[in-house]
């Protein structure tokens, strides 16, 4: 994701940071009461970029400076390589979108339930932190949804919404909205989980 030409100003500390997410949720349950689904689903995609972010943060794949970049760590970007197959030179990490993060995502629970014997510390670590998340059926549930009918009703919306009939957008939106919330919730509680392994600053990572 290139910079923006016209930034808006950033949260700088996990304070102000709780003080945004406060605030959106705030404007997502005002906005589902008075069904004013278009900007739910907004809110909640806004969400799970951020908690996908985070899951890949928290293992150790993206950097301290910019979340949609791969670590600066050489030796743990390596291994990271090695995890998510990459064997090309030049290809991509894919975390700078949404659906980039989530593919990546079940790519790495995939890995964490094979049995490899040239894991490295770091590796081992991370299955740890990935082992009860590779068998939540809630999760694996929230991903293929997320990467199927959610992403491709969304888009259907986003970029044809005025091509579509009025009444079947309104019951479509509804079931996107609660939907999209289940998967944040699943998301957030795998997050908050993976936090407490602390692989991060066990492994220095940048």
């Amino acid at each position: 994701m290139n910079a923006p030409r016209h930034p808006i100003p950033i949260v700088s500390n996990n304070q102000e940071k709780g003080i945004s997410y406060t605030a959106n949720f705030q404007r997502y349950n005002k906005a589902k009461k008075s069904e004013f689904y278009l900007e739910c689903l907004w809110i909640l995609y806004a969400m799970l970029e951020d908690r996908t972010s985070s899951l890949l943060f928290y293992i150790g794949f993206t950097s301290s400076k910019k979340r949609n970049s791969v670590t600066g760590s050489k030796k743990i970007k390596t291994q990271i390589r090695d995890i998510l197959e990459m064997n090309k030179p030049n290809e991509k990490y894919r975390f700078d979108t949404i659906f980039g993060k989530q593919e990546r995502i079940q790519q790495v629970l995939i890995w964490s339930s094979s049995e490899n014997n040239e894991d490295t510390p770091y590796k081992a670590a991370v299955k740890a932190a990935l082992t009860m998340l590779a068998g939540n059926e809630e999760l694996s549930k929230a991903l293929s949804y997320l990467n199927d009918e959610w992403r491709d009703k969304r888009n259907q919306l986003t970029h044809s919404l005025f091509n579509k009939k009025p009444d079947a957008v309104a019951s479509e939106l509804e079931a996107l909205v609660e939907n999209g919330y289940k998967a944040v919730r699943v998301f957030d509680a795998a997050v908050r989980e993976i936090k407490k392994y602390d692989i991060r600053g066990k492994y220095k990572i940048q």
